[in-house]
């Protein structure tokens, strides 16, 4: 809970909201240092320190986050049936009571064609840790599966000696880690994008993934939504 904005603060006020043990310093708490967290700007990190300079101050949170965006798809298996679409972006967002850079995650690109020889003939191609269509079969790519977040989907494959191409398989989207500094009751904007399915003959990418840590608990979104700050 924030410290009063206004009016009379107490060195126990500061002691309950950013911990600390008795006998109190206002020394112990200089931005930065052991107890005070770097979201409170108007506390210096040293030098002259005085009570009004902790007004509004609050006790943020160390939110560990990870993001994927969605998966490319897999180019057809023959030239009729086009390249793969791109999977789309996920992302982290400043929302109300909240300040930071937003966070993407880029969507994979699609398959193209023509996939690569392999042997006498053309065959479909897999996407990064995705799945692929039997070698030599103008068949439809296999789909990436749902819960491989992000993955590429398989290029359909070509028939034998044909002159048709297979589809090259679609790109892994890229994966986002890191650590924001926010007060509780900040809300987060958490955007999940989604693997690429345009075409037919491709198989899809598979869509993207956030997960938020707050003091151990996990919180997963496989669908966009928004995510509020605990206390």
């Amino acid at each position: 809970m924030a410290l009063p904005s206004s009016g009379t603060i107490s060195l126990n006020d500061i002691q309950t909201e950013f911990g600390g043990t008795n006998p109190i310093s206002i020394s112990e708490y200089y931005r930065g240092g052991s107890f005070m967290s770097d979201n409170n700007s108007n506390v210096p990190t040293s030098g002259t320190i005085d009570l009004a300079d902790f007004h509004g101050s609050v006790l943020a949170n160390s939110i560990t986050y990870e993001i994927i965006g969605g998966g490319g798809e897999g180019a057809g298996g023959y030239t009729g049936q086009g390249n793969g679409s791109a999977g789309t972006d996920s992302s982290l967002a400043s929302s109300s009571g909240t300040s930071f850079t937003t966070v993407t995650s880029t969507g994979g690109a699609g398959g193209t064609q023509p996939a690569p020889f392999s042997g006498s003939f053309r065959v479909g191609e897999a996407g990064e840790a995705s799945y692929y269509s039997d070698s030599g079969n103008q068949t439809a790519g296999y789909s990436a599966p749902a819960t491989s977040y992000g993955a590429g989907g398989g290029g359909g494959g070509a028939a034998p000696f044909s002159a048709n191409n297979g589809g090259g398989g679609g790109k892994a989207a890229t994966r986002q880690t890191g650590t924001l500094l926010l007060a509780p009751g900040s809300v987060i904007t958490v955007t999940i994008g989604t693997g690429g399915n345009a075409i037919s003959g491709g198989g899809n990418g598979a869509g993207g993934y956030a997960k938020l840590t707050v003091n151990g608990t996990d919180t997963e979104f496989t669908s966009s939504g928004t995510y509020t700050v605990p206390s």
